[in-house]
């Protein structure tokens, strides 16, 4: 389906729908079902994200592709092989611009990747949340092992997703994690944190979880000063 996707901007007007993210080719190969302004939104990603920080990331492309209702959860981007994919079914512009910042923080693991994970303090991090989150739910059904797994487990969302609910992990998990989405793993624990880290309430971010708001606030400044 990504092929496809690709192949099908051979036949894209070129006046037609594309778009520029700093020298990043923006393609909206699918309109958004919501009136969304992409322009004023990019402005607004060049005003909070360094362009160093953009290395990894190719293209952008507007398409809705099957990969977006795998495993019977509905996404509404991805990251993959250089290039951003954003479902046109968006709610609106703020919607967008979260699905944004969290896919360039997935591209940043691929260049950055040792100092993010590297010496291990942020999977410590991650994992003493879980392990504290396991003993905070009444009558645990899966076993410990799920909640000592960093890796991305399919079962394990589920569970999170569909049987507690998040509703129910927000009040729990308020102080141990940002958001219910970034228990699902180390690597969502990393995109849900840089993405609040520019968009959330970034003191709540380093109060919850300072060695994830380090390395984020590292990275930023890092790229600022090269920028300079």
């Amino acid at each position: 389906m990504i092929k496809y996707v690709k192949n099908s901007v051979l036949n894209f007007e070129e006046s037609k729908d594309e778009y520029i993210l700093y020298d990043i080719p923006v393609f909206k190969l699918q309109p958004f079902k919501h009136k969304i302004d992409l322009t004023s939104l990019l402005k607004k990603i060049e005003s909070l994200i360094p362009y160093p920080l953009l290395s990894n990331v190719d293209i952008i492309y507007v398409s809705d592709i099957e990969d977006f209702n795998k495993n019977q959860r509905s996404f509404n981007a991805m990251y993959a092989d250089g290039a951003i994919y954003l479902s046109p079914d968006q709610d609106n512009k703020m919607d967008l611009l979260d699905d944004i910042v969290h896919e360039i923080a997935h591209s940043l693991e691929q260049h950055d990747q040792e100092y993010i994970y590297g010496d291990l303090t942020l999977e410590e991090e991650f994992l003493s949340k879980r392990r504290a989150l396991y003993h905070l739910i009444n009558k645990p059904t899966l076993n410990r092992y799920f909640y000592d797994n960093p890796l991305y487990n399919h079962t394990f969302d589920n569970h999170l997703y569909h049987v507690l609910s998040y509703d129910y992990l927000r009040d729990l998990s308020a102080g141990l994690f940002y958001s219910p989405y970034a228990i699902t793993s180390l690597r969502e624990y990393w995109a849900n944190g840089f993405e609040n880290y520019l968009l959330g309430d970034r003191m709540a971010l380093r109060d919850i979880s300072p060695i994830l708001y380090n390395k984020v606030e590292y990275l930023i400044n890092s790229a600022e000063e090269i920028k300079r």
